[in-house]
């Protein structure tokens, strides 16, 4: 098994921090690719952001209600390795 980190995505050309309101994923939890992980907000938008693997939820690292700018490591998720 691997450990990929997933990060706060660019949403918009200005857009340079977002808050995380809601993970829809729990530590421990499956999640599929391309399936709804995390609630993100930012000044622009409000989205789900998918995941970009299978797996499993490893860590969480930045808590519901925290900013943290856009590459941050958010949480890391643990997938087969190909």
């Amino acid at each position: 098994m691997a450990i990929i980190d997933v990060t706060m995505p660019n949403l918009g050309e200005s857009v340079e921090e977002g808050l995380v309101n809601n993970w829809l994923k729990t530590l421990g939890e499956t999640v599929g690719q391309y399936e709804p992980l995390v609630e993100v907000t930012t000044d622009k938008v409000n989205v789900e952001v998918p995941s970009d693997y299978a797996g499993t939820v490893h860590e969480i690292l930045v808590k519901e209600g925290e900013t943290v700018a856009v590459g941050t490591v958010i949480c890391r998720l643990e997938v087969a390795e190909e």
